[in-house]
């Protein structure tokens, strides 16, 4: 049996329930923003196990975009956000990705102070 459809309608429904709506302008200055939807993973605490006092434990913002949505997601893109539905959007900066899906992509958020008003 081929599942594709339904996964689909499944990815479609969680990033429908469990999303924000998102704008993402990536860098190139040819590209139009493109308005869609992210999920926000559960932030994760960057730091080695071991007792070093250096350690970074701020948490590490990630967000799911669908690829249906957008092909890439470079460092340096920006996305509009609300941290939470019903808040107020703020302006991220992608660090990184964090992990590549058949069906989506997680990346590294930042808060983008620079390009707030």
């Amino acid at each position: 049996m081929d599942f594709g459809a339904l996964r689909t309608l499944v990815r479609d429904l969680n990033f429908t329930v469990h999303g924000v709506p998102i704008t993402v302008s990536r860098p190139t200055l040819d590209e139009v923003p493109v308005a869609t939807r992210g999920i926000w993973v559960l932030p994760q605490t960057d730091g080695m196990p071991g007792g070093n006092d250096f350690q970074r434990h701020e948490p590490v913002r990630v967000m799911a975009i669908s690829r249906d949505a957008i092909s890439s997601v470079p460092r340096g893109t920006v996305i509009l956000a609300p941290e939470r539905a019903g808040t107020f959007e703020r302006q991220w900066r992608v660090e990184g990705v964090d992990r590549i899906e058949a069906d989506h992509v997680r990346v590294v958020l930042v808060p983008d102070f620079e390009l707030e008003t």
